[in-house]
């Protein structure tokens, strides 16, 4: 009996210096500090946008939040930013996150870091009944298709355009909005024949309004989605990083990205 105490009372020590190990170490700059601000778009559902009494709900939401509360339980206040000044309001501290559907890619690693949290992909959005019969890329030619700025759909629709003309063909019209609001808006009165956005974003709407909007082109370009940080803020990208890697072990990132139905984004 006396050995099974022992025996428990070590057991229990090392469980516990292995969750106190567990816990993020608090960044120097964020120690005294109550409140953490994020940059977002607020316009990017089911990670990032505003419910209907304006609150902000979404993937990303909840796990920012997360993060606050695992490095202190700290408030968050967000601001709101246009997706192509998220990473300039980032690099002006105007906020110590951006917390939205930022894609990992090789130009914005060269200013900020990246904490990635999931996997993303592109899709193309037409109205219901796909009048124009756009089911791949090189349908989209001579057609209007709404692309959100600073998107990398936009990129790679660019370098769709120039495939296109080298094969002779019209190069489609990209008619770029700054909300998915704005480009769903357009889509639906007929100004544009197609949207470009994430596969995220464009199931989110057409389970919305399936009788409004449905999947034109299928699931292309995935791509690793994260969190950015300013280069010299290290300390909160280490922070970060152990938080997701901790859900990631605990079970709630699991949990999180079922509760948003993107269970298939899970990172490998």
């Amino acid at each position: 009996m006396r050995l099974s105490c022992s025996l428990a009372a070590v057991v229990s020590l090392g469980l516990a210096a292995s969750l106190a190990s567990a816990a993020p170490a608090v960044p120097d700059r964020l120690k005294d500090v109550s409140k953490l601000t994020y940059c977002s778009g607020m316009d990017s559902p089911p990670l990032v946008s505003f419910d209907a009494a304006q609150k902000p709900t979404g993937l990303a939401i909840d796990l920012g939040m997360e993060i606050a509360k695992r490095l202190g339980d700290k408030q968050v206040s967000w601001r709101v930013t246009p997706f192509s000044g998220l990473v300039p309001a980032l690099l002006a501290s105007q906020c110590d996150l951006i917390v939205d559907q930022l894609f990992d890619k090789p130009e914005r690693r060269e200013v900020i870091d990246i904490v990635n949290y999931m996997y993303s992909s592109q899709s193309v959005v037409v109205p219901k009944g796909n009048p124009k019969n756009i089911q791949a890329l090189d349908d989209l030619s001579g057609h209007k298709i709404a692309v959100l700025n600073g998107s990398t759909i936009k990129t790679l629709l660019d370098a769709e355009n120039d495939k296109l003309a080298k094969a002779g063909k019209a190069p489609m019209k990209l008619v770029v909005y700054n909300t998915d609001t704005d480009a769903f808006q357009a889509l639906r009165i007929g100004q544009v024949d197609a949207y470009g956005t994430t596969v995220e974003t464009a199931g989110y709407y057409a389970a919305m309004a399936p009788d409004l909007f449905q999947e034109g082109v299928p699931a292309f370009g995935r791509i690793l989605t994260g969190i950015g940080v300013r280069k010299d803020d290290q300390q909160l990208s280490a922070a970060v990083q152990q938080i997701i890697d901790d859900m990631r072990a605990d079970g709630s990132y699991t949990a999180l990205l079922a509760k948003w139905h993107v269970a298939s984004d899970k990172l490998d």
